[in-house]
């Protein structure tokens, strides 16, 4: 199985795919890399010292994380550096696209980290120890690659919440929101069990609990020992019950426990959300999480935030005494100029006379300023050339915007004016400069900065930035002044009157609102709540406060009213707040010599026998201040010499499969992969060897995805032997064969939509021979040959959203023409042209229904022939009906038949349209084909826990009910004369159609091999009766 999606993403790759979105290299990067003792960081441009601070935060994090674990890893580690996240999503490193709120990736092939630098250096750092975490851990249990797990030599799988729990526990330890996200599912008894983390995004805050639980119970050299027993037995609730004592069963009720303890004392000293304020939006209902940046109206009348609600981030307008949805105002994340809307550091705001509003979004190649008209939708994009745009503030009264911008190594408050679109760098420091608002008058921006006591230190290495705090900039003498100057994070000031100033802080442990004089420079806080409070706006006349609150595991927004005229409230410090500056000290047992286990056979396969590196046989046992016998200078720690880089290939996989094929059965390959560090040059090797290289399938290719147009090269053979049929002393042998080469290439237009350019020669070759039982003679009977040259052109668009089966929501279709002329007397020539549209529609974020049409038709000399029926993944069972008779074959009609003259054409040059399930493969075949699809997809199981006969547990399984109706013909006749159709496919029913329909329900279930299908259909006769009951098997996603 793990074959088949090996060979999906390789044929992808060779001849492209009809859909799928792109990623686009809007940019040609030259890079170099710096060296330490543990890593080499790859960087480009003028950036060498944001390498020299990667380089330093990793050694300095991987002695930590090395400590916990006992591990040190024998080999450099590569950390490729992008400087926005506009850069990282065009990594070629990684096939997946890199969404807004993905931090940074470590890939398993090579065990590469992959971060982009976003203008936080605080959480630059974090993602730097976070993501080398799982490099140990790749490198610890899967040998820093993934020929073990591709070979079966490995079989653990670490779950999801164990390792993302620890890199989030040895990133960061405990911080304010991980203790809000904590606090909020304890108090709301809303607790999951310690297997169900991994079914939700609290496999990083939930997995981090359960670390920090397990530390402080156990001690910290705990760790180690976990993951240690784990990849001893191969199993991760034994490896946790050997090193703790306890299956998960009972670590989950401890785990429970620990949290009640912690956190339901938190009840009577604080507030609920509502207690203090009304709810303006209600996720109970929408079931979505993020409800976020709200903004009033220059009136105070509207809200303006986004929301996910549709499964999108959508900018929603709301009535602001009611909380009625005024309207959605724009839909992100489906359009070019609203590839992303920025969710992660957002800011809305209006225009002086409330008809505008301006928001930052990633529009193609570069961040832009959206204006965006509030009555009619219509919209103003203005480009800023920086590497990212963040947190717009429009002034009060004329047409300029502050916002944030990020460039290269540094983040900046910067201004543009509306009129002229001129960009001016406010600040222009090292600092990271966040959530920018203006005076009332104007004259001053408010911004949240880490620039504290560091303000005259540029080197970034020797600069705490862990602590935020509050900044003012006067536009009259060009000057920042310090607002605020203490121990916790302040964010999000908004001006109001009285010269007072609102914003949030994690004062004591909890994030709440604090109301701040200008005048005596006198703070405190105005709420006193339970989980936290983030980004909050007041309305021009001071009366009223809009924020966002946690609760529930989500972001609502509330409403408070009179915020100048509340009294100072009583923060009480958290259990966490009262113990976070406690240290604690563990044994380093990196060192500590185990005692060998006779029981378990030694492997000397990779054993260095050389006498003065045979310390490397473990690293637990290297001396860490015994000399190396012959140091690496390059590696010494302090010399960072940038060196330039060089494609160097080197191996990705080697692995030996079996895949199985509907129409030739069973077959092996051994594929071998290769690409360099950046993996802009991607070669593949696929084969089977068989016999003899005429019998063998031999698949070579090359990729090229350095620049915007992705060139792909192959060369190709597939040979297949099969049986024809055999008499009393004669066996009778088919043998195709499929050779040529193939070039293909795609131009991106945006991340949407593109143009894919394709051609191929080929030629095809079938012989049939005759083997005598008693004598061995083989001789060839029958052999024909074909040859062809097919250019391909199509148009591809897709905007889809995609859940763990397949589409959701959005639209997706192509228009593909290709042809093939005559060139000589073995060619067909032949000229088809297909279009394909699906249209899903999301009733909600569990429900959807999805839609499709597709039409074809061929013409010329030879043209190729559409066969209609089946289902769309590959299937292993059938069991299906003709006219009311059993008929279990995959096809309507054989294919490899000793007969048939038809085999090259049926083979080589048809088009299988699918879905029909309940239909068989070749149930109707035409020039012209028709095919619609209807299909309601819901969840049927979340998570099962049975008990009986034995302990099983799974989740997320999912269900959908279908309609399928198609028709091929080759000429409009058969529409009309059932006669045609009788004959056409030896039928006898009177009312006999080119057209068929069935309907049936399904459902699917992931495996750690793939998602398995088991779909039940009936088939609906021409005479309106329905077939009894039919059952197929298959593997694959939704279409």
């Amino acid at each position: 199985m793990r074959f088949i999606l090996i060979l999906t993403l390789f044929s992808q790759a060779l001849f492209g795919q009809y859909f799928g979105q792109n990623k686009v290299q809007y940019n040609e990067f030259d890079w170099n890399f710096i060296v330490s003792p543990n890593f080499n960081v790859y960087y480009y441009g003028d950036n060498d010292d944001l390498a020299i601070f990667t380089s330093k935060v990793a050694e300095e994090s991987l002695d930590q994380i090395g400590k916990h674990l006992r591990w040190r890893s024998q080999q450099p580690i590569k950390i490729i550096v992008y400087t926005s996240h506009n850069d990282f999503q065009q990594t070629n490193i990684v096939n997946v696209y890199m969404s807004e709120g993905i931090g940074g990736v470590t890939e398993l092939y090579k065990n590469r980290i992959v971060i982009p630098f976003e203008g936080s250096y605080a959480q630059f750092k974090h993602v730097i120890h976070h993501e080398l975490v799982h490099a140990i851990i790749n490198d610890m249990v899967y040998g820093g690659n993934v020929q073990g797990v591709l070979s079966g030599r490995v079989l653990l799988q670490v779950p999801l919440w164990a390792n993302e729990g620890l890199a989030e526990f040895l990133s960061v330890d405990w911080d304010t929101n991980t203790d809000m996200v904590l606090r909020d599912l304890a108090i709301e008894e809303n607790l999951p069990e310690i297997d169900q983390l991994n079914y939700s995004i609290l496999a990083y805050k939930g997995g981090q609990s359960v670390w920090k639980y397990i530390t402080n119970k156990y001690g910290r050299e705990k760790v180690g020992e976990v993951f240690q027993q784990m990849k001893r037995t191969q199993n991760a609730e034994k490896g946790f019950e050997n090193a703790l004592g306890i299956d998960f069963e009972k670590l989950t009720e401890n785990w429970h426990d620990y949290l009640k303890k912690e956190y339901w004392g938190d009840i009577n000293k604080r507030e609920k959300l509502t207690d203090f304020s009304e709810k303006r939006t209600d996720r109970s209902k929408s079931k979505n999480f993020y409800n976020i940046s709200p903004s009033f109206s220059p009136d105070g009348n509207t809200i303006a935030y986004f929301t996910d609600q549709s499964g999108y981030m959508d900018l929603i307008l709301l009535n602001a005494d009611s909380g009625e949805q005024k309207k959605r105002l724009i839909r992100g994340n489906n359009s070019p100029d609203f590839e992303e809307l920025k969710w992660l550091q957002p800011g809305l705001s209006w225009s002086p006379n409330g008809k505008q509003i301006a928001f930052a979004s990633k529009s193609g190649k570069e961040d832009s300023i959206i204006i965006v008209n509030v009555k009619n939708g219509k919209y103003k994009k203005i480009p800023i050339g920086l590497d990212g745009v963040f947190t717009t503030a429009w002034h009060p009264k004329d047409n300029k915007i502050v916002f944030i911008g990020h460039k290269d190594d540094s983040s900046d408050l910067y201004l543009i004016d509306l009129k002229t679109e001129k960009v001016t760098n406010l600040t222009n420091d090292v600092f990271s400069d966040f959530s920018p608002s203006w005076s009332l008058n104007g004259d001053k921006v408010f911004f949240s900065s880490d620039q504290s006591s560091y303000k005259n230190n540029t080197n970034i290495s020797e600069i705490n930035f862990s602590k935020k705090d509050i900044f003012m900039y006067d536009f009259n003498t060009e000057s920042i002044t310090q607002i605020t100057d203490t121990d916790h994070d302040e964010a999000y000031p908004v001006a109001s009157k009285d010269n007072t100033l609102f914003y949030t802080a994690d004062y004591n442990g909890v994030y709440n609102i604090f109301k701040h004089d200008l005048i005596t420079n006198e703070a405190y806080p105005i709420t006193n709540v339970i989980t936290g409070i983030q980004q909050i706006d007041v309305d021009r006349n001071g009366d009223k406060i809009i924020f966002a609150g946690y609760k529930e595991r989500g972001w609502d927004l509330f409403l408070m009213n009179n915020p100048i005229e509340i009294e100072k409230k009583e923060v009480s410090p958290t259990v966490f707040y009262t113990t976070k500056d406690e240290s604690e000290d563990f044994e380093d047992l990196r060192f500590v010599r185990n005692k060998p286990d006779i029981s378990e056979e030694e492997d000397y396969s990779k054993y260095i026998f050389a006498r003065s590196y045979k310390k490397f046989n473990n690293p637990d046992h290297i001396d860490p201040d015994q000399e190396l016998t012959s140091a690496d200078s390059l590696r010494s720690a302090g010399n960072y010499n940038p060196q330039k880089y060089k494609i160097e290939f080197s191996l990705d996989y080697v692995y030996t499969s079996a895949s199985i094929d509907n129409l030739f059965g069973t077959t092996g390959l051994a594929n071998i992969a290769w690409s360099d560090v950046m993996g802009d040059h991607q070669v593949r090797f696929a084969s089977n060897l068989v016999m003899d290289l005429d019998n063998s399938d031999i698949v070579l290719s090359y990729g090229y995805l350095k620049n915007r147009t992705n060139y792909y090269g192959t060369l190709f053979q597939y040979a297949n032997l099969f049986s024809l049929g055999y008499s009393i002393d004669t066996d009778y042998i088919g043998l195709l064969r499929d050779y040529g080469v193939g070039f293909f290439a795609q131009y991106p237009f945006s991340k949407f939509n593109r143009i894919d350019l394709g051609v191929t020669l080929r030629g095809i070759s079938y012989e049939i021979k005759e083997i005598d039982y008693w004598t061995g003679q083989v001789e060839t009977n029958y052999s024909e040959n074909l040859q062809s040259f097919i250019p391909s052109v199509s148009w591809v668009y897709d905007n889809t959203t995609n859940t763990y089966t397949g589409p959701n929501d959005g639209l997706r279709q192509y228009l593909t023409f290709q042809f093939s002329p005559d060139i000589g007397d073995d060619s067909l020539a032949f000229k088809t042209v297909k279009f394909d549209i699906r249209k899903y529609f999301k009733i909600n974020r569990n429900y959807s229904f999805a839609t499709r049409l597709m039409l074809g038709r061929s013409f010329g000399e030879n043209p190729e022939k559409f066969f209609l029926g089946g289902a769309s993944q590959m299937t292993f069972y059938s069991d299906t009906q003709t006219e009311g008779r059993d008929d279990s074959g995959f096809y309507a009609e054989r294919i490899l038949d000793y007969e048939s003259s038809t085999v090259l054409k049926d083979v080589y040059f048809t088009e299988y349209v699918f879905p029909v399930r309940g239909a068989r493969y070749r149930e109707r075949t035409g020039e012209n084909v028709a095919v619609a699809n209807f299909e309601l997809r819901f969840p049927f199981i979340n998570y099962v826990d049975v008990g009986f006969p034995a302990r099983i547990k799974f989740g997320n399984i999912f269900g959908h009910l279908f309609l399928d109706v198609g028709a091929a013909w080759d000429d409009s006749e058969e529409f009309d004369d059932s006669a045609l159709v009788r004959s056409k496919y030896n039928l006898t029913d009177p009312d006999a159609s080119p057209i068929i329909s069935t309907l049936g329900v399904g459902m699917k279930i992931f495996t750690p091999w793939a998602l398995i299908r088991l779909d039940t259909a009936w088939d609906r006769y021409p005479d309106g009766d329905y077939s009894k009951p039919q059952y197929i098997l298959s593997i694959g996603y939704d279409w």
